[in-house]
């Protein structure tokens, strides 16, 4: 019965596509990866290619079928041949596609050119001249390299550090990366980075800042590597450690949405070079830098408060609405649109963003008696003027607008002298403020 039970579970090679096997074609060979390697450990390869066929073992009891995925084999054959031979068998080959068997090269091949030879499970043979080349011993160390924090630079405490190091052996084997971050006195993080295996290694993490123990501390980051052949080679990243910002105040804490406005910002650990102040997220722009303020140009920013943070190598301080932008007043229409060149003309001014402290001017001249009724209405009279003049409204905080300026006509002749300021041809008369200043329904006598 146990000849019967074998029969039954036999293995049979044929393709996917059929049975006859003597129909299959031989698979090509195209490369394999890595092409080159030094010597000193076993390396996975993969092995690239078409007509990758696999066995397969049916079970004519249960009528299941199986795929066999190991049924192939690589040889690696020196070319030229050498004096032992020069034969090198990969392990642990096995299918994964029709295009594609994964093995293990063997540490130890001497240095030179080598046939990548396949056999598939019926017995087919392909070949793939000089696929590969050893090396030989590995004499050179791994590359190593901390592309953050870049070396000389510096951060503050509360900062968050990231930290990147990687290394590169080439056609090597990176054994170990173990990456240390220290300040003067004590180790902050000592890590082993993962390994993939191959040639590179990374790593990548971050951690907080610590404060200074000192006004010179500094933070070092060391990356260390090992390669297959135990060569060892490090690179080192060091930062000063500074102390971390502090904002108190700003004056004058409040300026124009149109920007521009020039502040200082008062405060303590404020650094040349490392700084910026940034308003809502908007950088400012800074002209002046002591250990105790700084002076900052502000940015264009809609109305309203705004956050100012001030960075300083990467740690930050906020003043949470420490600085208020005023929108400048603007002139949307007057009326009346025109008036005696003698002025004194009773005149609205219809707009936006005026406030108490706002200034109507005709060409530079004050509006006479002017009263503020809301932020859309401002009442006066009209100074004396001649020809057509802008109207245009002034903020001490908020700025000016001069472009689309309203326009005013001033009607007849020049404005009265100072002698002659009675009647005009140009309307009714009118009556100028007293002389001493007052106006209309202030009370003055």
């Amino acid at each position: 019965m146990a000849p019967a039970r074998s029969a039954t579970a036999a293995m049979l090679l044929g393709a996917a596509a059929g049975c006859g096997v003597g129909a299959e074609q031989p698979a090509t060979l195209t490369q394999m990866s890595p092409a080159m390697a030094y010597d000193e450990a076993a390396l996975p390869a993969a092995i690239e290619g078409q007509g990758f066929r696999p066995a397969y073992r049916f079970d004519t009891g249960s009528g299941s079928a199986a795929l066999e995925v190991t049924g192939f084999g690589a040889t690696l054959v020196a070319d030229p041949p050498q004096p032992d031979g020069g034969n090198y068998p990969l392990s642990g080959v096995m299918w994964e596609s029709d295009t594609i068997l994964g093995a293990e090269i063997p540490a130890g091949i001497p240095a030179g050119l080598y046939d990548l030879v396949v056999v598939d499970p019926g017995g087919h043979t392909a070949r793939r001249p000089q696929a590969f080349a050893s090396l030989g011993p590995d004499v050179t160390p791994p590359l190593v390299q901390v592309s953050s924090p870049s070396d000389g630079g510096a951060l503050a405490a509360g900062a968050t550090i990231a930290v990147v190091a990687s290394a590169d052996d080439g056609w090597g084997q990176i054994a170990k990366l173990e990456v240390v971050v220290a300040t003067t006195g004590e180790t902050l993080e000592a890590r082993d980075c993962p390994l993939t295996g191959g040639a590179t290694a990374a790593c990548t993490f971050t951690l907080i800042a610590p404060d200074p123990s000192s006004s010179d501390d500094s933070l070092t980051v060391t990356a260390l590597a090992t390669d297959g052949a135990g060569l060892v080679s490090s690179q080192q990243a060091t930062v000063a450690l500074l102390a971390a910002p502090i904002a108190a105040g700003v004056s004058p804490a409040a300026g124009s949405t149109l920007g521009g406005t020039v502040v200082t910002l008062s405060g303590a650990n404020f650094y040349d070079g490392p700084t910026e102040v940034v308003f809502d997220g908007l950088p400012g722009t800074i002209s002046s830098v002591t250990p105790t303020s700084l002076t900052v140009t502000t940015p264009a920013h809609v109305a309203g408060p705004a956050a100012v943070t001030v960075i300083t190598a990467g740690a930050t301080t906020t003043l949470a609405g420490g600085f208020t932008f005023v929108a400048p007043p603007r002139v949307r229409e007057i009326d009346p649109t025109s008036g005696p060149a003698a002025g004194y003309t009773a005149i609205t001014i219809v707009g936006e963003s005026f406030t108490p402290a706002t200034q109507i001017t005709f060409n530079g001249t004050p509006l006479l008696c002017p009263l503020f009724v809301n932020a859309n209405r401002i009442r006066g009279l009209v100074p004396p003027g001649a020809g057509t003049e802008a109207v245009l409204a002034y903020d001490p905080v908020g700025g000016e607008v001069t472009a689309g300026n309203v326009p005013f006509d001033y009607l007849g002749g020049a404005p009265p002298g100072p002698t002659d300021a009675g009647p005009s041809d140009a309307g009714p008369p009118v009556s100028p403020p007293p002389p001493d200043g007052g106006c209309p329904g202030s009370g003055a006598p």
